[in-house]
């Protein structure tokens, strides 16, 4: 095994562990839906056992495939659109390996999403597997398509080195682009270095307790920076990470009673688990540790909970976003529950909040979230006016959240500046949901917004006003949107109205809106 870079890459961590202790369990891949199948709910079908050797080989073998990979205009670049499981996160590894930026793909997207994505990464190649071979069969973008169950094992003289980039070259090449959908329509790349990976392994490993003792759970998509981090992470730090294939909440109450004991759930995910723990008699899941939550607001009652279903865990709430990673949290204390606050600046995050004029609020005064992280924001991948908008003049960087600090320090989220949608953790910018659905036939003029909903938090709902004398049913807009935009970027309910409110300069009203709705005064 050949290894010429021990410091700046997470894949050189991984290659050293594989080295010094090959037989310890990296990952298992869990399949709940197969264990209901079989009827083994009560244990889980554990679908593929993964140690450090067997990882780090794995690494190897998905670099050699990936090794004829061709520098785009922003560098060597690889999408990633893989199911949950060992390889996918083998495949971030296998990137930085053969110094290519991997470019995570959300596997709820459709066929024109993708298409951009890798049109505008410049990725000249796309690893992925069966499930997603419908989609990839109709892409447009010219990347060379890797299977990844074809690839073979390698041998240790076929098997290719770390890079040889050495030093700060390998701290600053990009390890990832990370696409958060548009405030402007389209989605944008966010780049991440690979220092900046291994830079927050260490504050997240330190702040939330993950250690070779914690077994992680990733109940997530690790095509997120989040669970995707959580799980590189956890492999710096040399611990055992079980990987659901998808989230299940009825298995979730083996899997968090019997065997993981770290977990970051986010709260649609809890509201589920909630919900199968009330209906399987509240047996309590003793076995977890840490509970962090993020991603969006979850009600107090969620929380209040939480304390009841994990009673031997800490329950802890992170706060941030792609561009800034998380820069906040709070251990809860079930008898002192603060509404919305989301705690102290993480280690190293220089955290404030701007007026309008962009000068610091006084303590207890609303202004935007701006924040000088650990790890900084390096921009949008080729969208210089986008990245300047995104940061301050002193280089802080922009959440488009308004946030109060209360006097002991904390940060309290109470609004957003940002035109955007929390679906079940998932952020929906409304631009970009517009954007498609004003090329539906028919239609004018649309306008998107959030209303409550109980399991996922808000629900993307549409207005729609049509083209003069014609007439488009609901259904046939639902299947157009579904045919073009993830499920949870799609609308869930429309409303055809005869005009949108606007104000004097022309804006779109969405206050008005959902008030509207709530009145009953819009026709589906």
């Amino acid at each position: 095994m050949v290894v010429r870079d021990q410091s700046f890459t997470i894949a050189a961590c991984v290659a050293a562990h594989a080295r010094s202790f090959p037989d310890r369990i990296a990952v298992d891949e869990i399949a709940p839906r197969d264990a209901q199948r079989l009827g083994t709910v009560a244990y889980g079908e554990l679908k593929q056992r993964w140690t450090y050797a067997d990882l780090w080989g794995r690494t190897q073998a998905i670099a050699a495939a990936l090794a004829p990979v061709q520098p785009g205009p922003h560098g060597p670049m690889v999408g990633l659109l893989l199911p949950n499981g060992a390889d996918h996160i083998a495949a971030y590894l296998a990137c930085q390996l053969v110094g290519a930026a991997a470019v995570p793909i959300n596997t709820l997207l459709t066929g024109p999403e993708i298409d951009f994505i890798l049109s505008d990464s410049g990725a000249s190649v796309l690893l992925t597997s069966e499930p997603f071979s419908d989609v990839v069969g109709g892409l447009e973008a010219g990347v060379g398509v890797v299977d990844a169950a074809a690839i073979e094992p390698v041998g240790e003289r076929d098997a290719p080195p770390l890079t040889s980039a050495q030093g700060e070259a390998a701290r600053e090449r990009l390890a990832v682009i990370a696409y958060t959908s548009g405030t402007t329509g389209f989605p944008k790349g966010v780049m991440v270095r690979n220092g900046d990976l291994l830079d927050r392994a260490a504050q997240w490993a330190w702040t939330f307790g993950l250690s070779p003792t914690q077994v992680l759970s990733t109940p997530g998509p690790i095509h997120h920076m989040s669970y995707g981090g959580l799980s590189l992470t956890h492999l710096v730090a040399g611990g055992y990470n079980r990987v659901l294939t998808e989230f299940d909440a009825a298995y979730a109450l083996t899997e968090y009673a019997e065997h993981s004991s770290w977990v970051f759930l986010v709260p649609s995910m809890t509201a589920m688990i909630n919900q199968a723990w009330r209906d399987a008699g509240k047996r309590a899941m003793g076995r977890l540790e840490f509970v962090l939550s993020s991603g969006a607001p979850g009600p107090h009652s969620l929380l209040d909970a939480a304390f009841d279903m994990f009673p031997a865990a800490a329950i802890v709430e992170a706060y941030g976003w792609t561009e800034g990673g998380w820069v906040a949290y709070e251990h809860k204390e079930r008898n002192a529950i603060v509404p919305h606050c989301v705690g102290w600046p993480m280690m190293r995050s220089a955290l404030a909040l701007l007026g309008d004029d962009d000068q610091p609020c006084a303590t207890g005064e609303p202004g935007e979230v701006v924040v000088r992280p650990l790890t900084p924001f390096h921009g949008y991948l080729g969208r210089d006016e986008a990245t300047r908008a995104a940061t301050t003049s002193d280089g802080y960087c922009r959440s488009g959240d308004v946030g109060i600090l209360l006097p002991d320090g904390r940060l309290t989220i109470v609004d957003r500046l940002k035109d955007m949608i929390i679906s079940g953790g998932e952020n929906v910018y409304c631009a970009e949901v517009e954007r498609v659905l004003t090329d539906a036939p028919g239609v004018d003029q649309v306008a998107v917004f959030g209303t409550p909903d109980e399991r996922w938090g808000e629900r993307v709902t549409a207005a729609v006003v049509l083209d003069p004398g014609t007439s488009v049913p609901v259904d046939e807009l639902m299947a157009y949107a579904r045919a073009n935009l993830a499920g949870y970027k799609a609308p869930k309910e429309f409303h055809v109205v005869d005009e949108l409110p606007r104000n004097s300069m022309g804006k779109v009203q969405k206050y008005a809106l959902v008030e509207a709705l709530s009145n009953g005064g819009a026709r589906r």
